[in-house]
């Protein structure tokens, strides 16, 4: 297992100081799997007290739940101390965290097997709930009682789903059983949190395991709404999904189709979306049934009202279900020649209008008209004939 320079050396730093350390989680399961880890986490026997007199560059993330995070070369590497965790009082933070010595006790905390799991470049991998195995068996399985993983932690149900998308694993009958069994407690996970694991599980690459959401029934405590939509039109959408790109608004917006833009809106302001993605996603939802447009000019007035950028979403979802190759192939060509499609790049300006005497509402309708004629002919978007069209106006 290759792992970067600067992990080696966290590792050997904390070794040669008399404490134990080791890369764990995720990044193991990834080196395994042969995927690019996104984060090098490291747990040690070292208390964080101790790991700040270790290295020089610190700042700290989770003190009382046993993170330091250590800067070595502009990189950031947290670094957690063996833990166990008392009760939960809300289905997702422990009641009280207890260093411990071993690294057993602190593996055996983890969600799932595959993720509890750790290393050393000179002792190997540290594995004692057959993490190995299950990858091998491409299962998801919850460490120990998995009724008791979801009870400590609620948003490890979806997290189990979400990596079955990404990996294309299955999950461990017993397991989905307790996922089943618990599942009114996502109600007790914040918005954010939950919003955050659906947008990684739209972005995945096993999207058919995506079925797993509603067919468990999950998705029914998060919105009922959308559950029953996606016990109707599930197997569709998770079709369309997979001819998609990765980009997220067409994603989120294919998800929702079935709802209508003011039931999609609500859904998103629940799930806390920012108010960017909310009114691109929603714009998209109103104009899904939207004919298309037959003529370049009615392509360039589109453009206008909704962006290219949302204009070639639009095209792209509705080439789901009909052919808008051509209409695709006509706004590359409009923005390849930099047509005018909105006042910002319209050739005359308010203050041109009034030096010509045109002013207040006028003002406004002038501009209206001289945009919609130079959307019919681009080529007439010149000062000059512009003018004398506003005069004759």
């Amino acid at each position: 297992m290759i792992i970067p320079k600067n992990v080696n050396k966290i590792l050997q730093k904390l070794n040669e100081a008399g404490f134990e350390a080791y890369i764990v989680g995720g990044c193991v399961r990834d080196c395994l799997l042969q995927r690019t880890p996104q984060d090098w986490d490291i747990t040690t026997s070292a208390t964080p007290q101790e790991v700040k007199k270790i290295f020089h560059k610190t700042y700290d993330t989770g003190l009382k739940h046993g993170t330091v995070t250590v800067i070595l070369e502009k990189e950031h590497y947290e670094i957690t101390t063996y833990r166990i965790e008392k009760e939960y009082y809300d289905c997702r933070h422990p009641s009280e965290v207890i260093f411990t010595k071993s690294l057993k006790e602190d593996l055996q905390r983890r969600d799932f097997t595959i993720n509890a799991m750790a290393y050393h470049p000179k002792e190997g991998i540290q594995d004692y709930f057959c993490g190995q195995e299950h990858l091998k068996q491409k299962k998801i399985q919850g460490v120990g009682n998995p009724e008791e993983r979801f009870q400590e932690d609620a948003l490890r149900m979806l997290r189990a789903l979400r990596f079955s998308a990404q990996l294309g694993f299955d999950i461990e009958p017993k397991t989905y059983q307790a996922l089943q069994k618990q599942k009114k407690l996502i109600q007790k996970i914040s918005a954010e949190r939950i919003h955050e694991e659906l947008e990684k599980m739209l972005q995945a690459q096993f999207l058919e395991k995506i079925c797993f959401l509603w067919e468990s029934g999950l998705l029914k405590e998060i919105s009922p709404l959308l559950y029953q939509k996606m016990l109707s039109h599930g197997t569709e959408i998770l079709q369309e999904l997979k001819n998609v790109s990765f980009d997220r608004i067409v994603r989120w917006v294919i998800f929702l189709q079935y709802l209508t833009a003011k039931e999609g809106e609500q859904l998103l302001k629940d799930l806390r979306f920012d108010n960017h993605s909310i009114k691109a996603i929603v714009m998209l939802l109103e104009h899904l049934k939207d004919e298309i447009p037959l003529q370049e000019y009615e392509i360039r007035k589109k453009a206008c009202e909704m962006t290219p950028e949302q204009l070639n979403r639009l095209f792209f979802i509705q080439g789901q279900k009909k052919d808008t190759t051509k209409w695709i192939f006509y706004l590359e060509k409009i923005l390849e020649r930099k047509d005018c499609l909105t006042l910002k790049t319209l050739a005359v300006k308010g203050k041109d209008l009034q030096q010509i005497g045109i002013n207040g509402k006028e003002m406004g309708e002038v501009l209206s008209f001289l945009l919609d004629m130079v959307h019919k002919e681009p080529e007439k978007n010149k000062k000059q004939i512009l003018l004398a069209a506003a005069k004759q106006k």
